[in-house]
């Protein structure tokens, strides 16, 4: 199973496109930042980005896994929203549970 902080990790690298600005982002350390990256690349089996000096530009395997990132983000954010939901709604049953009594 692929770590959750790998993957907010590798996120946060894409979009900043820096090791040290992804570390300060995060509140790691840079060698953390390589290390997650590293542990993902090992997991997978595939190297995510390739290495510019200080910059980084992703593989093919890395926009796949970007890709599944944002999936696994947005039904987070739907679970969250059906959660509140479903957690107004109990209260209101039980508000109108207490009230009939």
């Amino acid at each position: 199973m692929l770590n959750t902080q790998h993957l907010i990790t590798f996120k946060a690298l894409v979009e900043t496109g820096s090791f040290t600005k992804t570390a300060k982002i995060l509140g790691l350390t840079q060698p953390a930042v390589s290390q997650h990256i590293q542990k993902l690349e090992r997991d997978l089996g595939e190297p995510l980005l390739i290495r510019h000096g200080r910059t980084t530009e992703m593989t093919s395997a890395g926009e796949v896994l970007l890709q599944h990132i944002e999936e696994l983000e947005s039904c987070y954010k739907g679970f969250i929203v059906s959660w509140q939901s479903y957690m107004a709604n109990k209260d209101q049953d039980m508000y109108q549970t207490d009230k009939s009594a």
